[in-house]
Order: structure tokens, then sequence, then C-alpha cells
């Protein structure tokens, strides 16, 4: 039998795996494969369960902004900003997206790490609430940039911790080294700060941090959110600042692997040691306790959404069975760039117990395009629905276009029904940028 991520899971009296009520295999048979399936119960139940847990143990106000990057379909931003998310946004053409979904610009937080003045002034046009400010080199732009509107800027600076980060390199982001944020331990951050607080169109309102991705431990967030206190101390104590928000980013794990599912990231555990650092070193200092800001993005989206994909050929080779999927690392590309491993299962074959070893494979023209290897499965033939769990995070939102393939449609299941809440791309839509000069049509070459 499978073993399910969430409780949203179930199965029918057919052997069919269902989400939320919903046959996954009738879902296949009339919207084709591949295409995505998020639940929205899911993503309501991840940001409440997100909230309740850091509203009971900080005695601060807590803001959740949204990751957009984890996942940019317009309707789970709109949900989420319905619940009452902020969006952070990390460049221009997500901040786009957020304001498309109808957020207000001042619950955006705009993050970044190589943004120009034309980036800045456009941000500042928008009306964006908080931009956080990279380096040195960034604090200089957007004071010019905000100095030519004649508009103050509020900002966060994002410092560097240098801790140890238990997670892939690639995605590993506050340790030494790291391109992300100003130096802590060696007083470069200290000094950007004094900088920023004598600028004319720069207001200095609190710090940022962001230590990484798919963290499943409690101590890695505690500790940033003490080197983070103890800065604001000292801000306090050197420089007369007081922070209106501390911003810890995001980075709160999710399980993928089964044998993970047992043993998820402990939010009230996370929430409760977070909030007593932060606690403990301001109050301890006589400080008032900022705004706490949190941007999760896979916490939030990464079990919501799942892929389902089709069997074609399956193929017997000395090194064993290999079933060939419509799906491939297109839709897939952390596989291919950290190494993420993804569940899978037969939707049809739901009761049925594991029978043979397989790998399952796309249909890409690279010998990479391996989704999933030596899976322990039902006896996999063509035709077969496959379920691939937690695609939420980091799926759709860094697609690649190998072999020319198309985006597959989204889905959304809710007590409204089945909703499409992404077409499926089209072959004309591949090649609707592209623009063959009459010169070519005409064979007129060198």
């Amino acid at each position: 039998m499978v073993l399910l991520p969430h409780e949203g899971f179930t199965v029918n009296r057919e052997g069919h795996l269902e989400l939320d009520g919903f046959d996954l295999v009738e879902l296949a048979e009339r919207f084709g494969t591949p295409v995505y399936v998020a639940s929205e119960r899911r993503l309501k139940a991840n940001f409440r369960r997100l909230r309740e847990a850091f509203r009971k143990a900080y005695p601060g106000e807590t803001v959740i902004a949204y990751a957009v990057k984890a996942n940019y379909t317009l309707a789970i931003i709109r949900l989420l900003l319905l619940e009452g998310a902020w969006m952070e946004t990390f460049s221009g053409p997500e901040l786009f997206m957020a304001l498309a979904a109808g957020t207000p610009p001042e619950r955006i937080v705009l993050t970044g790490g190589s943004r120009l003045e034309k980036d800045f002034r456009e941000a500042l046009e928008a009306g964006v609430g908080l931009i956080v400010v990279d380096s040195p080199s960034e604090l200089a732009r957007l004071n010019r940039a905000a100095g030519s509107l004649k508009v103050k800027a509020s900002i966060l600076l994002r410092v560097n911790p240098a801790i140890q980060v238990p997670t892939h390199p690639a995605i590993a982001t506050g340790v030494a080294g790291s391109k992300f944020g100003v130096d802590l331990a060696s007083g470069a951050a200290f000094q950007a700060f004094k900088e920023a607080l004598n600028m004319d169109w720069v207001n200095p309102v609190g710090v940022h941090t962001h230590i990484g991705s798919r963290i499943l431990k409690a101590e890695p967030f505690v500790e940033a959110a003490q080197r983070l206190a103890d800065f604001l101390v000292e801000l306090n104590r050197e420089l007369g600042f007081e922070a209106s928000y501390l911003d810890l980013g995001g980075g709160f794990g999710i399980p993928y692997h089964p044998e993970e599912f047992s043993c998820p990231l402990n939010l009230e555990e996370l929430a409760g040691k977070v909030s007593q650092a932060i606690v403990g070193k301001l109050e301890g200092a006589g400080l008032r306790l900022p705004t706490l800001i949190l941007e999760p993005g896979r916490s939030l989206v990464g079990d919501v959404e799942i892929l389902l994909a089709r069997v074609g050929n399956v193929k017997e080779t000395p090194q064993g069975k290999i079933a060939f999927l419509d799906a491939s690392t297109n839709h897939l590309l952390p596989v291919l760039y950290t190494g993420q491993y993804f569940e899978l299962w037969p939707a049809n074959k739901a009761d049925k117990p594991p029978e043979e070893t397989v790998t399952f494979a796309g249909p890409l023209c690279f010998t990479g395009d391996v989704i999933a290897v030596n899976r322990r499965v039902p006896k996999i033939e063509p035709d077969d629905v496959i379920v691939v769990f937690s695609v939420g995070a980091y799926c759709k939102s860094v697609y690649s276009f190998h072999n020319a393939q198309p985006r597959p449609p989204s889905l959304l299941l809710s007590e409204h029904g089945v909703e499409i809440v992404q077409r499926a791309e089209t072959l004309g839509d591949l090649a609707a940028r592209d623009r063959i000069p009459p010169r070519l049509y005409r064979g007129e070459t060198p």
C-alpha cells in the first residue's frame, strides 16, 4: 500500500487514489496528462497551522509573507492573500504577479540581490511597503532612486548570519561565503546600517535574513533568530535604533520521503523556540518587540499540489524495468539541480502492494531525464496513471522547456468542484515570441 503524505489523500472502493474526495484517475481521464492538481483545502490548512503556531508563541505581531517564487499560480497567491498573507517577491516579474493577484502594494516585501535604480523606481512607484536591501551598493542605488521620486523608502537590511545550514548547498543562503546578505560577524552589516540611517531617502525599519530552504530542524532558525536579536540590541546600544520589523525569511521544510512523513518539522516547537530567543534578548535589553515577518514558500504550497502523469512505453532491460511517463524533469526540475526525491505511486492501483522495482523516466532527449530510480511499486503497465506527490514548490516556477514541451494545465480542487486555474500551453504559444525575418522566407542569405 502507498504511504500518503497527508490526510487529504484517501483510497476509494475502486482502489483509486483520491485527493479531497476527487478521484485522480477520473481527473486524468477528463483533463489529460500531464496535469497539476492543487488542493485549496490543504493550502488553507497549511497557512492557518503556521499562523496559529506563531500567534500562540510570539507576544508581538506576526506577518506571514508568502514567498511567491515557490509557485506563481495566481489562484494560489489570491487564496493566500484572502487568508491574510502578505507577499514576498524577489524580482520585478514576481512583483507583477503579486499585484496581478490583487495584493495591496503595502503588503509586499520586495527582496533581491542585483537590482538597478530602475528596478527600485518601479517598486517605489508601485507603492511597495518594504524593500529588503542586500548590499551597500544596492543601498546607494535605492537612495538615488527614492530621491529621484522624492519618496522615502522603508527598508530592511539583509544580513548573513554565517551559520551551518543542514540542506543542499545550492539552497543554503545563510552560510559563510553566500552571495546573499551583508556579513554580520565582521561588522559590515553594522556599518551598512549606520550608513543607511544617515541617508536622505532611506528609512531603515528593521533587519532581514534567510538562511536556506528545505530545513527540517528548528535549531538553525533559532540560531539565526538569536544572532539577529543580538544585532538589534547592538544597533540600539550604539546607534539608538529600535526596530519595527524582524524578518526571519522562510526555508521551513516539508517531508518528501516516506521516512519523513512521520516526523515533519514541528511548527509549534519552531515557533516556541524562535519566539523565546527573540523575546529573551530584546526584553532583556528593554526593547519593544518588533513585528516578526516570516517568508514561507515550500511549507505553504509544497504538499498542496501533485502531478498526474501517464505511463506510455515500458521497457525491460538487463539493468531493470523502465516505465516512460508523459511527464519529465521539465516538470520536476529539482530532481536535476538538488537531487530532490519525489514519492510516486500508480493512482489506479493505490490499494495494491509493491510487487516490482521500476525506474520512472521522462520522454526527453537526454539520459538524465529520470524522475525516480528503482522504486518498489505495484506492477506497472502502459496507461497506468502515476501521481507524483508534493510538487507544489519550485516545480512549475522553475519549469524547463527541453524538447519544446509545452506546460500542462493546472487544476484547483475545492468545495466548488474542479476549476482550471492555468490553461495548457499550445504549440502556438511556444512560437509566439519568434519572428522569422522576411528575407529568410525569400531565401536571401549571405
